[in-house]
């Protein structure tokens, strides 16, 4: 008390003159952080004030018309950059006035915060938002000892508290994570495109949209196969048209496609691909060409190094001479599944699944990818030597849990995403597994087929024949002795 009233004193000795100097300077101070905290406004004033005493009333006319037309503008003639920045704003808007304010109390009531000393407590740190297509995104550093997982326990209350109705939850670094505040389920609104934009880098292709409303890329670069498998109806083929509408405006890639169902669903290809079969009960002519594209793999396997200085073909640049080989097979299960075939036929059954083994197990490095579709994802149908070798696994709606995982693996056992889960009337939505190995819901766009025809014929001249690229013709390799090989690789197939 007495070192107070000590300070009191020295203070009231003081000359008036430094009295009044300090005081003016803490005004000051006070008033440059008032106008800080209320800037926009200040700034908005001071900006309506300028243009009033230059131009009066027209000028606050133009103040109110130019900014509109010139944002309008710039958003008609640069779309990308102009929401970035309105994105940008938004975002920073919402963190300080929408989260920020309540971040603390959420924390608590979830009960993600840590007592500290002194009867304080620490919380996750808020550090941005961004937004999405499917709501915002809350980008958080973790506390000392917290983990992803703590917030996964709590996703409920945090949805609650937030009054959205889920909340999802990703880490995205060290001590990070992200909570997407979801307010809409982009999966449950279909997407048709009118037009695909071509694809251009093969480690980068677009396919399917996320649970996020981002879309999801694949590298195919060292790829040898995929397997895709759904009921009928649950949008395989539409899925695999719309990446395909991207793929053959490349001119480094050319298509075969060999339809099992001997309908018209891939006729729209037909004028672009290199190869093409709609044949459900010739399986000599199925045959015959999936002995040319194993020719061609056995070609390039042989004389890729000499030739090009390199046996792996993903260590090349991209070549329209040299291009990557898409084999699509549409319900494989037609040509795989033996039940119910005279002896003849079985025989050439296990002649197009053992070259369709030796493709999935060796088309790699020669720059083949085989892409095999089935509504009967049993091993019968689709064959474990096979699908344990792909590499890229897609399963759309399916009604059992041995179908899951006759496409996915035993991973999907473990996890809470299903293809099982998947609504009848959610056609195109599939699961996949991501670049972390983590299965995840997607959903591919549809593309209609006057739309993919339309595409195909429009690049038309980039398609090729397989023997300019080295391998054998039809009619010369079916002659030649390669099915006794096809045969033995039946025969191991079949053990």
């Amino acid at each position: 008390m007495a070192n107070f009233l000590r300070v009191v004193k020295t203070l009231l000795a003081l000359p008036r003159k430094r009295v009044n100097g300090a005081a003016s300077l803490l005004t000051g101070w006070w008033m440059v952080r008032l106008l800080w905290r209320f800037r926009v406004l200040v700034a908005a004033t001071l900006v309506v004030l300028v243009a009033y005493s230059t131009w009066g009333w027209v000028g606050l006319v133009l103040l109110a018309v130019v900014p509109p037309l010139a944002s309008l503008t710039w958003r008609a003639v640069h779309p990308q950059s102009h929401g970035w920045l309105m994105n940008r704003l938004l975002a920073r808007h919402r963190l300080r006035h929408v989260y920020r304010a309540r971040w603390d109390a959420v924390m608590v009531a979830c009960n993600l915060h840590r007592p500290l000393p002194g009867g304080d407590y620490g919380t996750p740190q808020l550090v941005t938002v961004s937004l999405a297509p499917v709501g915002d995104v809350l980008h958080v550093r973790l506390l000392d000892g917290q983990a992803p997982a703590d917030f996964i326990r709590q996703a409920d209350e945090l949805a609650h508290a937030f009054g959205v109705p889920d909340v999802r939850i990703a880490p995205s670094g060290p001590g990070r994570v992200e909570l997407v505040l979801v307010e809409r389920d982009v999966l449950a609104e279909p997407v048709t495109l009118t037009d695909v934009p071509p694809v251009t880098d093969l480690r980068r292709v677009r396919f399917a949209i996320g649970e996020d409303g981002r879309w999801r890329t694949r590298d195919y670069a060292n790829i040898a196969a995929e397997v895709g498998g759904g009921v009928p109806g649950s949008g395989k083929t539409a899925g695999e048209t719309s990446m395909a509408c991207g793929l053959i405006q490349n001119a480094a890639v050319q298509y075969v496609v060999i339809d099992g169902k001997g309908g018209e669903d891939w006729s729209w290809i037909s004028g672009r691909a290199a190869a093409y079969c709609a044949e459900d009960e010739d399986l000599e002519a199925v045959l015959a060409i999936v002995e040319q594209v194993h020719g061609l793999m056995r070609h390039r396997l042989k004389t890729q190094k000499g030739e090009r200085g390199e046996a792996n073909f993903w260590n090349l640049p991209l070549d329209a001479h040299h291009p990557v080989v898409f084999v699509v097979v549409d319900e494989v299960q037609t040509f795989t599944d033996t039940k119910g075939m005279d002896n003849d036929t079985k025989q050439l059954a296990f002649q197009i699944t053992a070259r369709l083994s030796a493709l999935v197990k060796k088309g790699r490095s020669a720059g083949i990818i085989t892409r095999l579709l089935t509504q009967k994802p049993t091993s019968d149908a689709l064959p474990t030597a096979i699908r344990d070798n792909a590499s890229v696994r897609t399963a759309w709606r399916v009604i059992t849990d041995d179908a899951a995982e006759a496409i996915l693996g035993p991973v999907v056992r473990r996890s809470d995403i299903t293809p099982v889960d998947i609504p009848e009337e959610m056609r195109g939505v599939a699961v996949v597994a991501n670049a972390a190995g983590r299965l995840e819901r997607v959903r591919f766009p549809y593309v209609d087929e006057h739309t993919a025809e339309r595409i195909a014929t429009r690049v038309a001249d980039l398609r090729r024949e397989l023997t300019e690229f080295g391998a054998p013709g039809v009619k010369d390799d079916s002659e030649g002795g390669s099915s006794e090989g096809a045969s033995g690789e039946a025969s191991e197939v079949r053990a």
